[in-house]
């Protein structure tokens, strides 16, 4: 029984004697005899690889060493001591052998014999080279008398300025910053004309030079939303001209209209008065619409009509008045409708949506209440429920869902011409987007965003393919302490984003400069508003702060 085993090992041990006399696969020698890389490599230091540049005929490559190493360091190469390493063919060989320090202060003759015995030759060229490359440029320039600094971009051999279109640079003081083995035919800090492109050179501690040149561009244009910001003026208190922005709680509303800032104090008669909008400085009184007129409130559309509204309280009557623009000297009458629903009175807050000599609608929040009272303009005329024009017109009395009280001063702002059209709600308690068919609440800014202090006075608008709520954001409990906080709400899902989110920054895009004063602005008042370049290529954004002052930017597409 034993010897079935035996059997099956002979087999197997004449199997694997006989695959083991098969004979080996024979390996060819091969003709390559070209490098397949070189390269250079400083002795001891980690990633100082230097790559050739090649001839057209591959028989001789030229090898650049920095002068020193590293390059803004003050150890410079001695190319008498370097490295040079190759990949070569498989069965190939190269004279001199490689590997070890070498030589290159002076041409190198290499050697490859392929493995058939063919010869190839390869001149290896090292040479020190400076630095002249353009490390970073500044330039600083006045823009509305404040002093501006813009960083270039450096592409080949333009450095470049991206600056506003319309800004004056032609006293420029410009500082360019190299190797401090070279230098730069221009002097840091000096004033250089800008208008046209300027040449200028570096030299490196070898004489090599390379030419630059200086010049200023428009930066390119964003596809969607706003770009580039910059802070017009800020005028605090007295120094707002014009009797200034007092401190008795009387400039509640402000509006802008071609080159001027409308201010509008709730005295009795109201006070309205001209600003420039690039300045802030005080330029003139606005004649009144009548003797009579007392507003809290006054609004521009995108084409710069205003609409003043009068305060009335129970029985009062509630009028809106219509310029042509900030100089008109006859303001037209639009509405003149008896108060006799909203108890806590109406005006304090108006917003409007649309263009006042065309199509619009005006929403104007009635205190105390959850109730919104609305009308249409078509046509350039405010017209009533059977679409006819009518100076008397009754509003469409719209009740918001989310509150049963809205306090005093909370915005209704409109996001299209149409009573249906969404909606937004500012007030004490919430920022809310609402749906303008049923009044509910469709979504709510997170508190974080909002702020917890206070969050109103507010705008909407649409610029640049995005559209936008800004809304003053109060940092102190005295309400003498605020920003522009701005919100793309184009997406509506993300008007409820937390700030914890790390997409937060495509939602809250733009934070302004914070201005505070002295005197409490207890009431919390204040207003926002926006006016846009012909072409539209900038929004401009203004911030008055009652009792504080007054602070405008312009946002870009840039």
């Amino acid at each position: 029984m034993r010897n079935i085993y035996i059997i099956p090992a002979v087999i197997m041990g004449l199997s694997m004697a006989i695959a083991a006399c098969h004979k080996p696969e024979a390996i060819f020698p091969k003709e390559d005899s070209k490098p397949q890389s070189i390269w250079l490599e400083l002795p001891g230091v980690k990633d100082a690889v230097f790559e050739p540049v090649y001839n057209a005929a591959r028989d001789s490559a030229f090898i650049e060493v920095p002068y020193f190493y590293p390059v803004e360091s003050d150890n410079e190469t001695d190319i008498s001591k370097l490295i040079l390493r190759a990949n070569l063919p498989l069965d190939a060989v190269m004279r001199p052998a490689v590997g070890t320090l070498m030589d290159l202060s002076k041409p190198v003759d290499l050697e490859i014999t392929g493995g058939t015995g063919q010869k190839s030759k390869l001149v290896v060229v090292a040479k020190k080279v400076g630095d002249v490359s353009v490390k970073n440029a500044t330039m600083d320039y006045l823009l509305d008398g404040v002093n501006t600094t813009v960083d270039a971009v450096v592409k080949d051999n333009e450095v470049i300025f991206y600056v506003l279109p319309g800004v004056d640079v032609s006293k420029a003081k410009v500082s360019v910053t190299v190797n401090s083995h070279s230098t730069a035919s221009i002097a840091g800090g000096s004033t250089v004309n800008l208008s046209n492109p300027v040449p200028f050179t570096v030299k490196s501690i070898d004489g090599i030079i390379k030419q630059y040149t200086l010049k200023v561009m428009p930066p390119v244009k964003k596809p969607y939303g706003i770009g580039i910001t910059r802070k017009l003026f800020v005028k605090l208190g007295a120094a707002s001209g014009g009797g200034g922005i007092s401190t008795n709680y009387t400039e509640t509303s402000m509006a802008v209209s071609g080159d001027y800032l409308v201010v509008v104090s709730n005295t009795n008669p109201s006070r309205l008065r001209l600003f420039n909008r690039t300045t802030g400085n005080y330029v003139q009184d606005m004649p009144l619409p009548a003797g009579n007129f007392y507003s809290f409130q006054m609004q521009n559309d995108t084409a710069g009509a205003l609409v003043g509204a009068s305060f009335a309280a129970l029985n009062d009557k509630f009028t809106l008045y219509r310029w042509k623009s900030a100089t008109d000297p006859a303001p037209e009458k639009i509405l003149e409708w008896n108060n006799t629903t909203a108890w806590a009175g109406i005006g304090r807050r108006v917003r409007i949506y649309g263009d006042l000599n065309k199509d619009a609608v005006i929403y104007a929040t009635a205190s105390q209440t959850a109730d919104i009272y609305k009308w249409r303009i078509h046509n350039g005329k405010i017209v009533n429920a059977a679409n006819t024009p009518d100076i008397n017109a009754a509003p469409v009395v719209a009740t918001y869902k989310g509150t049963d009280n809205i306090g005093y001063l909370a915005d209704a702002l409109p996001t299209a011409a149409s009573f249906s059209g969404t909606y937004f709600m500012n007030y004490g308690s919430e920022v809310a987007m609402v749906n303008g068919g049923s009044n509910a609440r469709i979504a709510a800014f997170h508190a974080d965003a909002a702020g917890y202090i206070f969050h109103a006075p507010s705008v909407y608008f649409n610029f640049n393919g995005a559209s936008y709520l800004a809304f003053v954001k109060y940092n102190s409990w005295s309400l003498n302490n605020g920003n522009i906080a701005l919100f793309d709400v184009t997406d509506p899902s993300a008007v409820s984003m937390s700030p914890a989110n790390p997409a937060y920054g495509a939602f809250n895009v733009f934070n302004s400069e914070a201005i505070a004063g002295a005197a409490d602005n207890g009431n919390g008042t204040g207003d926002v508003c926006v006016s846009f370049a012909p072409d539209r290529s900038s929004a401009y954004i203004y911030m008055l702060l009652t009792n504080v002052g007054i602070i405008g930017y312009e946002l870009t597409t840039y």
